[in-house]
């Protein structure tokens, strides 16, 4: 590898301001994502229950201790708080989580990071909306400062290892033994020798180089240098500085300018300008500082997300303020591939104290929507892209002989976008901006009915190429069997309810969500295996939307049960397995 040279790149991209692409801010007092108040730090938009929607996860506390929040996706644009199960009811210091499946069993694991030497939380994922906690464990018992986390095949060998970024101390890492027990242990010898003075704060791990080894970019606030870890293979890694002397709090990987290789955005804080980095690409990987970049706003910006807002085949950028109004770019696209400011619309006039940020479509319309973080105990955003004709697809991709989340794995598209054949990388990432994450790649195709090409190139070093795929669908993408179409809920035209409970099988308490359509009567009850009512949770008129109950089955003897949910439009009847 050779050196990285880091200099300044004089493209001048001044652009109007623009009042493009709307967003309808969510303020029902019905939806729990705007209504809780916490210290949040970061968001990640996950699949926890496996049901093609994007469910979501809060991380809370930073210097206090708070639960952190978890909510359900119950159809047409509600959520469901889930109010027990150790994962929101684990009070600590947190800041962050990573979602990954480090045992490759299908069910998605969560590592939450904790501030001032409180102890990090693993849950392991059952498939429902209440892991279990590990408790015997290096990575739960090992005491720091931590900042951010990613779950990271750092060895290649097929499964999820750990890492941990500690503020002012050694980082942790942490291999995964693999099959069959999936244990870790701690790395004595870090390959990544950091300085236990530095205040790193965000560790961004992406494929900068094109060699499907992941590399490691660490942020430092107070006024020192950041870095950045090339991985070598076999546990080595070169480690280059990058000169900003800033304080950065967050950083984002994402291919704006459409060449195959990813960029770097770093947020930076204290009235610092932020700063866009241009990767030259092959064969030096030259990371270059864009000058006078629209992008590089300076204020305490921390969060960031990169995303095709608007469909049009180009990364856009969505950046956090703590203290002032939130940041959109709009990219142009080819060929100059300029920013232009977003000035209308409460998404970026919404003053608050804004930390992570992430973008996912939660109602599966094909528009991103936007969630942001807020640090002082406010009430967090939620922002609906009211969308344009424009096209996408959606790809959740599924690892065989790599990891099972796919982390890793990079997706190029090519299609014709007004007249111009265009490629779009991203890469599956288990963290980005600031202690934020989505599993899922959202393509923006403009008015492209059929993407020509699509290649996947997996971390085992799998190659997949796909032809003549259709736009506006969502898609499985599975190693070495390219794609399958999805069957996802059409929560725009959702006529009946939809209901869920959690945990499945349970022990003493469940929680069941649904979603009602309309004001309706609704019974719900639980039976026996032979039919007969042993629990009547409620009867009565409802509302439309998301509803949850709790339901208490301590007295009950272990067995097979029925929740039946009678409304005036359809009945439900969801299986329920109690265990000693």
């Amino acid at each position: 590898m050779k050196k990285i040279h880091l200099i300044p790149l004089f493209i001048f991209l001044i652009a109007p301001k623009s009042n493009a692409q709307t967003f309808t801010k969510i303020t029902s007092t019905l939806n729990p994502i705007v209504t809780d108040t916490a210290r949040s730090g970061g968001g990640s938009w996950v699949d926890i229950d496996n049901d093609n929607d994007l469910d979501l996860f809060v991380s809370n506390g930073n210097l206090t201790s708070q639960n952190n929040h978890l909510y359900i996706n119950s159809g047409a644009g509600n959520f469901t708080k889930i109010i027990t199960g150790s994962i929101v009811t684990d009070s600590g210091s947190s800041i962050g989580s990573t979602w990954g499946d480090y045992d490759n069993n299908g069910q998605l694991d969560c590592f939450v990071t904790n501030r001032n030497n409180f102890g990090n939380f693993l849950y392991q994922g059952n498939g429902g909306s209440n892991p279990l906690k590990l408790l015997s464990t290096p990575t739960t018992t090992d005491m720091a400062n931590s900042n951010s986390s990613s779950w990271i095949d750092i060895d290649s060998d097929g499964d999820l290892d750990l890492y941990t970024v500690n503020f002012m101390g050694s980082d942790f890492l942490y291999l995964n033994q693999g099959p069959p027990s999936y244990t870790f242990t701690t790395n004595q010898t870090n390959p990544i020798q950091l300085d236990n003075s530095n205040f790193s704060i965000p560790g961004i791990w992406a494929d900068f180089n094109n060699d499907r080894r992941p590399d490691l970019f660490v942020g430092n606030a107070g006024n020192q240098n950041d870095k950045l870890y090339v991985n070598n293979g076999g546990l080595s890694f070169t480690s280059y500085t990058i000169a900003d002397g800033r304080a950065t709090l967050g950083g984002s990987w994402g291919d704006y300018d459409n060449d195959g290789d990813l960029d770097l955005y770093i947020a930076n804080y204290t009235n610092q300008a932020s700063i866009l980095y241009n990767n030259s690409g092959a064969p030096l990987y030259t990371l270059t500082p864009v000058s006078a970049s629209t992008v590089q706003v300076t204020g305490n910006s921390v969060g960031s997300a990169w995303g095709d807002i608007d469909n049009d085949g180009n990364l856009d950028l969505f950046v956090c303020d703590d203290g002032g109004n939130n940041h959109l770019y709009l990219n142009s696209g080819f060929p100059t591939y300029t920013f232009t400011s977003v000035s209308s619309g409460q998404i970026v006039n919404d003053g608050g104290n804004s930390f992570g940020c992430t973008l996912g479509d939660y109602d599966n319309d094909g528009s991103l929507d936007v969630f942001v973080a807020n640090q002082l105990n406010q009430t967090n955003f939620l922002y609906h892209n009211n969308g344009n004709a424009n096209k996408w697809i959606t790809v959740k991709c599924n690892g065989v002989s790599s990891n099972k989340s796919a982390i890793g794995a990079k997706v190029l598209v090519k299609a014709n976008i007004s007249g111009n054949n265009i490629w779009q990388m991203q890469e599956v990432l288990a963290q980005t901006g600031y202690n934020s994450q989505n599993l899922w790649l959202h393509f923006g195709m403009a008015n492209s009915s059929t993407i020509d090409t699509m290649i996947i190139k997996w971390p085992s070093g799998i190659t997949d190429t796909c032809l003549n795929i259709p736009t506006n669908n969502f898609y499985n993408a599975n190693e070495g069997a390219c794609l399958t179409t999805v069957g996802i809920k059409d929560f725009k035209n959702e006529n009946s309810f939809s209901a869920t409970i959690f945990p499945n099988p349970s022990k003493h308490l469940a929680q069941l969500n649904y979603y009602l359509s309309s004001d309706e009567f609704v019974e719900i009850k639980i039976v026996d295996a032979l039919g007969r009512e042993v629990s009547l949770l409620t009867i009565e008129k409802q509302t439309k939307g998301g509803h949850s109950a709790i339901v208490d089955l301590s007295k009950l003897a272990p067995g097979i049960y029925y929740c039946k949910i009678n409304s005036e439009t359809k009945t439900t009847t969801l299986k329920l397995i109690l265990e000693n």
